[in-house]
């Protein structure tokens, strides 16, 4: 969602975008601050000085990742279940790769392990333990996953590196078996 992008507007637009504690002034919804993200959709907030609720249009909570290229390797892992994908810590050796392995949401800051594929089931797991929260969606290859569809479990297993937090959504084949696939996460 984002805050209007034309008049009318009044600071309760930004409160239902960003929150905030009662009384409200303008000066807590500074970019970069705790409340308002400083991505490209909000560069027209200040980050400091003279500030205004025209300043807002558009402005959003919404925050996504950017584009990650995962380089698709493949293994096989359990009972001779091949997969497809990313993974840093496979229970078999790691296999493909992904060009940053990190997410740096406000308050998702998290490494990835993998994102892979078997016949039946896409998974995209983090090396620690998170709660099922702090971000809304995962796109990979133009298809969005939304995670409040997916399972998720947490557990310890050195097949995964230590800690980790899983999301596993019924999928065929959400990855191909060779070249590149393009993923990224919106929060």
């Amino acid at each position: 969602m984002a805050v209007t992008s034309s008049a009318p507007i009044d600071i309760g637009d930004l409160v239902t975008e960003f929150g905030g504690d009662a009384p409200h002034s303008l000066t807590e919804y500074y970019r970069g601050g705790s409340l308002v993200p400083n991505i490209t959709a909000n560069n027209g907030v200040p980050t400091s000085g003279a500030i205004s609720l025209t300043d807002f249009f558009g402005a959003t909570d919404t925050q996504t990742t950017g584009d990650y290229t995962i380089t698709i390797g493949s293994s096989i892992i359990g009972l001779g279940v091949s997969v497809t994908g990313f993974d840093a810590n496979g229970q078999v050796g790691s296999f493909g790769s992904i060009s940053t392995n990190t997410i740096d949401f406000s308050g998702f800051d998290v490494t990835i392990g993998g994102v892979y594929a078997t016949s039946s089931q896409l998974r995209f797991y983090v090396t620690s333990h998170v709660d099922n929260s702090g971000w809304i969606s995962m796109t990979l290859g133009g298809t969005t996953y939304n995670r409040t569809d997916a399972s998720y479990s947490q557990a310890n297993s050195s097949s995964f590196g230590g800690n980790y937090t899983l999301w596993s959504w019924s999928a065929s084949n959400a990855i191909g078996s060779s070249g590149t696939i393009t993923v990224s996460w919106l929060g």
